[in-house]
């Protein structure tokens, strides 16, 4: 029996098939296709069997040397599902933590959501393809590991049905927390505000865990809390602001609630609320409004210089000072109301000024119309008509407008129900108090009083707490 020259080799995974020629003595004949054929066929070898390899070796037979000539498909194992989120996570982790440089604050623009907005998708697991040995067996291949997109998302944040897609459900600002990530509907400002961070408009609420420097600008649809010191800045918020310390405002500070403003003080500013401006120790030279009442009650609780004007109360330990600084207090009077008031009575005004122009015009037309004729030229008549319908446009809208006035008058006349000013311990000379179109000036001190309108006028009572005497 011939001693057999080709010798089979298979790797473990059968994915492999080499040839090793070994030269048998005596026999010389040239190593043949038909020959590795014979070998390979032996082990059982069936699939990815290389032709080109064969004849390859053929030409070129390299005795003891493993020689490629058979070579399987491997698996194509399926691919892990894959989160594609459309921002920066590594930064988002960063910021959330807060540990940020001071020149990388600004970076919470990147985080900021609408809501419906694509906060990520998911690409999914992927199955794989299978494959096959040398000997045609098929190998299946590992599928690709699944990844829960609802686990990555938490508070304001929704996957659609097909757990390919994360929304927000909410506006406000990406926030990685517990190993999630939320939609948060309140910024947080670690440290001081500046105007490096620039102007901050926001669809929630915005704390500030110091001061805010001059020249920033704070716009936020809820709540604004600041827990130092404001200065020189504007700050709006629809419903409240809440100022720990105080206001400097050095003369360019603006604060706009929808609802309550409150602050330790408040100095050379101008604040105006949808309800209340509830301050603790004193308020200085400023300029406040607020549509219900305006309080300063705590130690020492001044009210002193400046404007306020509020359309239930006014209240404070000390309104005024003891060196006559002129301080001027309205009650009663909704700012609101008050200037609508003034544009509907300009309004009239105008309108009955321009109802005499117009009358007068009309007149003079008809007048010329009836000496002409047919010869009454085509652009006078078409001012004639304008005029007579404007004229007919006034006669209709002036009455609305009066009544319109009417209605404020009576609604301002009701809101002076109740309406008072009260110094809880001193009114001091220099006070100027309005009450509708009624004035009272201080002339000097009075302890512990109550001003209010009756009748007409402006009459001032005792305080005792919340009860008061009425002199006559």
């Amino acid at each position: 029996m011939d001693e057999k020259r080709i010798e089979i080799k298979i790797d473990a995974n059968k994915l492999k098939g080499f040839l090793v020629f070994r030269p048998v003595s005596g026999n010389n004949q040239p190593v043949t296709s038909d020959e590795i054929i014979d070998a390979l066929r032996l082990p059982g070898i069936k699939f990815g069997i290389r032709e080109d390899k064969i004849q390859e070796f053929v030409l070129n037979p390299i005795a003891a040397v493993p020689f490629q000539v058979v070579v399987g498909t491997p698996p194509q194992h399926g691919k892990d599902a894959e989160i594609l989120y459309n921002f920066d996570f590594e930064m988002l982790q960063t910021y959330s933590s807060g540990k940020i440089l001071k020149s990388q604050r600004g970076i919470y623009r990147t985080f900021l959501v609408k809501k419906g907005q694509l906060i990520a998708r998911k690409n999914p697991a992927t199955d794989g393809s299978a494959g096959k040995d040398i000997f045609a067996t098929e190998i299946p291949p590992k599928p690709g590991k699944d990844k829960s997109l609802i686990a990555q998302f938490g508070r304001n944040i929704a996957v659609d049905e097909n757990g390919t897609k994360a929304y927000a459900t909410a506006e406000g600002i990406l926030k990685y927390e517990g190993d999630k990530i939320h939609v948060d509907e309140v910024l947080v400002f670690p440290g001081d505000l500046d105007v490096d961070v620039g102007t901050i408009e926001f669809e929630g609420s915005v704390i500030v865990e110091g001061m805010v420097i001059p020249g920033t600008l704070i716009k936020a649809r809820d709540n604004i809390q600041i827990a130092q010191v404001v200065e020189g800045s504007t700050l709006i918020a629809g419903h409240d602001i809440e100022i720990a310390a105080g206001v400097k405002g050095r003369g360019k500070a603006y604060i706009c609630a929808g609802r309550d403003i409150k602050a330790r003080f408040v100095e050379n500013a101008e604040l105006i609320a949808g309800r209340d401006v509830l301050v603790d120790s004193a308020i200085m030279n400023s300029n406040i409004k607020a549509k219900r009442n305006v309080q300063v009650l705590g130690q020492p609780g001044e009210l002193i210089g400046g404007f306020v004007s509020a359309s239930q109360k006014v209240i404070a330990n000390r309104i005024g000072s003891d060196m006559n600084i002129t301080t001027t207090i309205e009650v009663g009077l909704d700012p609101d109301l008050r200037q609508r008031m003034h544009l509907i009575n300009a309004q009239i005004s105008l309108d009955r000024e321009n109802l005499s122009k117009l009358t007068k015009i009309v007149r003079t037309l008809r007048e010329m119309k009836e000496k002409m004729g047919d010869d009454f030229p085509k652009d006078k008549l078409e001012l004639l008509v304008k005029s007579i319908n404007s004229i007919n446009t006034l006669n209709n809208q002036i009455p609305q407008l009066a009544d319109e006035y009417q209605e404020l008058q009576d609604r301002m006349n009701l809101s002076m129900t109740g309406s008072n000013v009260i110094a809880r311990q001193i009114l001091h000379a220099g006070v100027e108090v309005t009450m509708r179109d009624r004035k009272f000036y201080a002339s000097r001190d009075f302890e512990k009083v109550v001003l209010v309108l009756e009748e007409g006028e402006i009459r001032m009572g005792g305080y005792r707490g919340d009860d008061f005497e009425k002199d006559d």
